[in-house]
């Protein structure tokens, strides 16, 4: 089976299925993860936890994040529906 018809085939499973199997492949791939870059992300974490802390940076209301990534989800929705017409 060819990339494209499996691609074809996990596009057509119900939308919970396809989260359920995207999990499940990068579960799988994430022993191959580079122990420096990890230890970047949390040296940059903890960069970010500390200037919020000290107030030089401030927090986005989860409530707000949320509401900007299901527009941006959307419009990106949008715009592949309108790319296949």
């Amino acid at each position: 089976m060819t990339l494209r018809v499996l691609e074809k085939k996990v596009l057509e499973l119900p939308p919970r299925s396809r989260v359920r199997l995207a999990e499940r492949i990068l579960e799988s791939v994430g022993d191959c993860a580079d122990a420096g870059l990890e230890a970047e992300w949390d040296d940059e974490i903890e960069r970010r936890i500390k200037q919020i802390e000290f107030g030089a940076a401030k927090g986005i209301p989860a409530s707000q994040v949320m509401k900007q990534a299901r527009q941006a989800l959307n419009e990106t929705r949008r715009l592949s529906s309108a790319r296949r017409k």
